[in-house]
């Protein structure tokens, strides 16, 4: 009788954590992830040479969920590194509509996550963290080493105005430096949880991200936390695969991925105050959590996303002022800061 009345009662539990969730809809344009070349320090991963990607980048999209992004301009500074793509030229949108929360499934078990390294940034570890110096044509900053500085014990990045006659490697005008810090090291499943208080402003977009980097890319896989400063409680989660037909080496057009974003309305200004971010990625699915809460789970491809990824840590303004706001005096005074970072690696 006791047991049956716990079970009762946890079933009870359960659906009203389930009823709290609450439909937003989301931008149909999505982000997309560009590569693009970087010199950074080190090497990037998918090769000695320092190909990379351009972080995050999203385009309005039509009624339809059709990606509007096209095809950005490469990375500055680095021999190796070619164009990144701001949004997916040609790719597609799916799962474009919203919630505000996501029971999901039960929790998965902590020993099946082993803690690779914890950072509370006392300094910038070169051996863990590249900082990039690349764009794309829809980003409309320059990432450059001088935007990323520790503070107090905390990882500042911060977008500026750039100096007059700043363009990118294909001469592209930048009116913006922005920050993109980039892990040395992959992850091929595992967790990625950070302390971080995101950025406010028109335009800009803050992240936490993991994205398989070579470029041109043969392949896509990526994971998103993006905070739109425009309305910032409106966070973006996403997932990016590709779905077309295998391509061979030697790859001198990046293909384009599909993407599965859910904006959710997090109920609170995530650049008021430090919060816990964390993604999830198992061979089961992609989990999204704040404060420890499963915002969001993806698992419609799973089974394409199974490369090594790095870790991202960005800010960049964006030109898309349907899904980031317009660029406003406020965009060039934009920051966000992590005050510790955490990677795992999940062996099941």
């Amino acid at each position: 009788m006791m047991t049956s009345t716990r079970f009762r009662l946890a079933s009870l539990l359960f659906s009203a954590f389930t009823a709290l969730a609450c439909d937003d809809a989301s931008q149909p344009g999505g982000s997309a992830s560009g590569a693009g070349g970087g010199d950074g320090i080190g090497a990037g991963a998918g090769g000695g040479s320092s190909a990379g990607t351009g972080s995050s980048m999203a385009g309005a999209g039509d009624a339809t969920g059709a990606s509007s992004a096209g095809a950005g301009a490469g990375g500055a500074g680095g021999a190796g590194g070619a164009g990144g793509a701001g949004g997916t030229a040609g790719g597609t949108t799916a799962a474009s509509t919203g919630n505000g929360g996501s029971a999901g499934g039960p929790p998965l078990p902590e020993e099946a996550f082993t803690l690779l390294f914890r950072d509370d940034f006392d300094r910038l570890d070169a051996a863990r963290w590249q900082l990039m110096t690349h764009s794309w044509a829809e980003n409309l900053a320059l990432f450059s080493r001088s935007a990323a500085t520790i503070e107090s014990g905390h990882l500042v990045i911060r977008l500026t105005p750039a100096p007059a006659g700043t363009t990118d490697d294909t001469g592209a005008a930048k009116s913006f430096l922005g920050a993109e810090v980039r892990s040395v090291d992959t992850l091929t499943y595992g967790r990625v949880r950070a302390r971080i208080k995101l950025a406010r402003g028109s335009a800009v977009v803050s992240s936490l991200v993991t994205i398989y980097t070579p470029w041109p890319a043969d392949n896509w896989n990526e994971l998103d936390i993006e905070c739109l400063g425009a309305q910032p409680n409106n966070v973006q989660f996403n997932a990016m695969v590709y779905t077309g037909a295998p391509v061979r080496p030697p790859v001198t057009q990046s293909v384009s991925p599909t993407q599965y974003p859910r904006k959710v309305d997090l109920g609170f200004d995530p650049s008021a105050d430090f919060h816990t971010y964390q993604i999830e990625w198992t061979p089961s699915g992609a989990r999204f959590s704040v404060d420890d809460v499963l915002r969001h789970e993806w698992k419609e491809r799973i089974d394409l996303m199974g490369l090594p990824q790095n870790v991202l840590m960005t800010i960049w303004a964006s030109s898309s002022a349907a899904w980031a706001g317009a660029v406003t005096a406020e965009t060039g005074t934009a920051s966000a800061t992590y005050d510790w970072i955490e990677l795992y690696r999940y062996t099941p």
